[in-house]
């Protein structure tokens, strides 16, 4: 599966997915759509519905002493399958019971984000640079869906919005924090 580097895409103003290589042109900017969020998240997990297994540390193994010494080494030591997570290195979240959140929304109520981070910008794009958030309209520019790996084998699912400068509703700054705040108050806690 290709690679996605998001990080040379805002040294360079091209954005590569394997051997694919897109750069934004006129007045058009390539944007990455964040993830959709709900707000209702396991705080645990994050959503990611498995964290790290306590009992290998999210190794996989755990190192088993075989008695023997030896004048170099030390004492022989062998890698033993982790039995709690089956060598995974990763656990069903407790918290959640690996379902990702205390309330789940179904796939089909999921609506798509719109805000994201620009990637690449065209010569003609005067307000915006790489690497700033924004927000626009949901049914504003094309949406490209698009699955890779990333730089550390992980397999991630990204949508790539292409914009015309004109499009855009405006800079975000800390719309994470934002959501924060939401989760944090649907769920009675204190932001």
């Amino acid at each position: 599966m290709p690679e996605i580097d998001l990080q040379s895409a805002l040294e360079t103003n091209i954005l590569k997915l394997g051997t694919l290589e897109m750069e934004a042109h006129a007045d058009r900017m390539l944007i990455v759509q964040d993830p959709f969020v709900s707000g209702y998240e396991c705080l645990t997990c994050d959503g990611a519905r498995k964290v790290l297994c306590d009992n290998c540390d999210g190794r996989g193994f755990n190192e088993v002493s075989g008695g023997e010494i030896t004048a170099v080494v030390g004492i022989k030591s062998t890698r033993k399958k982790c039995s709690h997570c089956s060598g995974e290195g990763r656990i069903k979240c407790p918290e959640c019971d690996g379902r990702g959140g205390l309330l789940i929304v179904p796939d089909s109520s999921e609506r798509r984000p719109t805000t994201g981070t620009i990637m690449s910008v065209g010569s003609a794009v005067t307000c915006f640079t790489r690497g700033q958030a924004v927000i626009y309209p949901s049914f504003a520019g094309h949406a490209f869906d698009l699955t890779a790996t990333d730089l550390e084998g992980r397999d991630v699912a990204v949508c790539i919005v292409i914009l015309r400068e004109s499009e855009v509703l405006a800079k975000v700054k800390g719309h994470l924090e934002l959501r924060r705040v939401k989760r944090s108050a649907a769920i009675g806690t204190a932001a």
